[in-house]
């Protein structure tokens, strides 16, 4: 199975860490793109097929982005936590998130994630398109 490439948001104020993860999804030829804060995005979200935000943002938390998203948004998130599992189950069901991943993430594990995301979306729409991944 292969997936086509997905254009991926990641809101993450750590340039070594975001890197680190992108590089990893950048391999399955994802494009990646980055802001660190949440005063600083200038982006429409409905223009990604899934956004990775980050706990610690520079102008604020990641939970207060996610606030400012709406449901429809918030779906197609990935949260990256240091919180323990009951603090992460409760972002993920509270703030109805894909998916809240407990830091330090590794990146294979992220890809895992987002490609799951992906997959769970095409099956989802219902399209009978190739999905290559």
């Amino acid at each position: 199975m292969t997936i086509s490439p997905m254009k991926i948001m990641m809101v993450h104020a750590n340039r070594e860490e975001r890197g680190e993860l992108a590089i990893m999804l950048a391999r399955f030829e994802h494009p990646v793109t980055f802001s660190d804060g949440i005063d600083s995005l200038e982006f429409n979200p409905d223009n990604y097929d899934l956004i990775i935000v980050d706990e610690h943002l520079t102008e604020g938390t990641g939970i207060l982005l996610l606030q400012k998203f709406s449901k429809k948004i918030r779906s197609k998130t990935i949260y990256l936590s240091s919180g323990d599992e009951k603090v992460r189950d409760f972002y993920q069901n509270s703030l109805e998130i894909y998916e809240c991943i407990e830091k330090p993430v590794k990146p294979m594990d992220l890809a895992v994630v987002a490609c799951d995301y992906f997959v769970s979306s095409h099956l989802n729409n219902g399209t009978h398109a190739t999905l290559s991944c």
